[in-house]
């Protein structure tokens, strides 16, 4: 007797096979909300998207293959977003260049959270071949983001590399330890409790400002 609680049909039709990936990483995605990388196994995705395992590898391979995915969904989806809002808004200096950067950043904590998986655990543990594939495509993806800016290419990529490297830094700095009594203790009041958007448009705007005045 089939288990109600799971989808044997094969998808068959490109349409069906793209719903099916799109079930599989809205899935992770959610599970992943209250539960630690380390600790999310397939056999949970599997469950969470009413799919028996076997069907799930059927589309990725590894727990790090499916999230390289859901990583290169929300970098698509933020570059996409920030493109448009550059054409929209064609910034001429820093402070402009700055508060389109700040906008486009808004909500993209999953992205940061992605991100930092992605130089601790994603890269070093998928085939080779799709990481460079990765590489390639954010190269691509891109593309769009230098031609809109006001200022060299160089000066850009430099500007995109320490918003990352921020981001990350202050992600990692602000937030709450998910499922964890460590998270429900009081704060420690010789410690800060860092603002992630106070502290990055701090730091972002500083460095756009050096970096464009040094150009």
């Amino acid at each position: 007797m089939v288990s109600p609680f799971v989808r044997p049909a094969r998808a068959r039709s490109p349409e069906e096979k793209g719903q099916r990936r799109d079930d599989i990483l809205r899935a992770a995605e959610r599970l992943w909300t209250t539960t630690p990388y380390a600790e999310l196994s397939m056999n949970q995705v599997a469950r969470e998207a009413k799919l028996a395992k076997g069907t799930l590898y059927l589309y990725f391979d590894t727990k790090e293959e499916l999230f390289l995915a859901l990583l290169t969904e929300h970098l698509q989806r933020w570059l996409a977003q920030l493109t448009a809002l550059l054409e929209e808004r064609r910034p001429r200096g820093p402070d402009d260049v700055a508060q389109v950067l700040l906008r486009s950043a808004r909500d993209q904590e999953p992205l940061r959270r992605l991100l930092i998986l992605l130089g601790t655990v994603l890269e070093r543990n998928v085939r080779p071949e799709l990481a460079l594939n990765f590489r390639r495509d954010f190269r691509r993806m891109v593309q769009g983001v230098l031609e809109r800016m006001p200022f060299a290419p160089e000066v850009t990529l430099r500007i995109l590399m320490h918003m990352y490297a921020l981001s990350l830094g202050w992600q990692q700095l602000s937030e709450e330890l998910p499922s964890s009594d460590l998270g429900r203790r009081p704060r420690d009041p010789s410690f800060l409790a860092p603002s992630f958007e106070q502290e990055f448009e701090f730091g972002l705007r500083a460095i756009i400002d050096r970096l464009t005045a040094r150009a």
